[in-house]
């Protein structure tokens, strides 16, 4: 009987859910539409309308006072604040609402395969659950990883060109059409912000921020001084290379030392019992049909 009660209230609240968002996405339909019958094809993402429709319970998250869910909004928030969505602004209480609709679908995949087995359902809704932000550290650890690597590339060719005469806005310039990554990227967005009347300065402060990586705001903290002061760039940019470079080389080190005590569990769990097993079975089979090991 409770689990009917259970169930009952599932497909209840999975109801609405469903209903207010094809509400949403047809009025949204609609209200994109002109004379002729034409569609902002743009807009017609599902994503986008999830995002919208969450704004709704976003006064309800904003009222929870935990303290872990209050660090866990601010951790979301961080990595969030480096990607660029079109055409929407995620924040952590949509990112929220998405892992929750993630863990619906995932009661909903465990009901159809294995039936109305509550374990199944809280294993599956948990499974889901941590599925967006799984994917979301991990482009997250991606795209810090990209930049601090490519940081001594750029830092040394900037001071090439400050150093053989080329003014550090070409520099800047040119470094985007010669290399590629996501620091090129946003160095881009710095050189688009500029051209909208933004001082540099101003720029490269807002990425240091965006970002909060060590090698990163001492990178821009040089930048950042040479342009006030108007001393030379190219000794710091040198010498903010070589420590990025040694710090890289200094956590690869790291991670190789990590890598054999890493290992042990699941050489421990998965093939030394291999190993007893092939060793082994000859004996104990032996043993159970002659009653002697040989």
């Amino acid at each position: 009987m409770i689990y009917l009660f259970l169930t009952f209230i599932f497909l209840l609240i999975l109801f609405y859910l469903l209903y207010s968002m094809a509400v949403l996405f047809l009025s949204g339909f609609y209200a994109k539409q002109n004379f002729y019958g034409s569609i902002n094809n743009k807009q017609k993402f599902f994503i986008v309308y999830l995002i919208k429709y969450s704004n709704i319970f976003i006064p309800i998250f904003k009222a929870v006072k935990l303290k872990s869910f209050i660090e866990y909004t601010d951790k979301i928030d961080a990595m969030l604040k480096i990607f660029e969505f079109d055409n929407v602004k995620l924040n952590s209480y949509n990112f929220i609402f998405i892992q929750m609709v993630s863990a619906i679908i995932g009661c909903l995949v465990s009901v159809f395969v294995f039936g109305f087995d509550i374990l199944f359902m809280i294993c599956f809704g948990l499974l889901f659950l941590i599925l967006p932000y799984l994917k979301i550290y991990e482009q997250y650890n991606n795209r810090v990883n990209n930049i601090i690597k490519q940081l001594p590339d750029v830092a040394n060719l900037l001071a090439i060109m400050i150093y053989s005469g080329i003014d550090f806005n070409n520099a800047i310039n040119r470094i985007n059409i010669i290399l590629e990554g996501d620091l090129i990227v946003e160095l881009k967005n710095i050189i688009n912000k500029v051209s909208l009347g933004i001082d540099i300065k101003i720029a490269f402060k807002e990425l240091a921020e965006k970002y909060n990586i060590v090698g990163l705001n001492t990178f821009v903290k040089a930048i950042t001084i040479s342009l006030d002061t108007g001393t030379g760039l190219t000794d710091s940019l040198n010498k903010i290379a070589q420590q990025i470079t040694n710090d890289n080389v200094a956590i690869a080190e790291k991670k190789a030392h990590e890598a054999p005590v890493k290992m042990l569990l699941p050489m421990t769990i998965l093939i030394l019992p291999t190993i007893f097993i092939l060793l082994f079975a000859p004996f104990v089979i032996s043993f159970f049909r002659s009653g002697s090991l040989l």
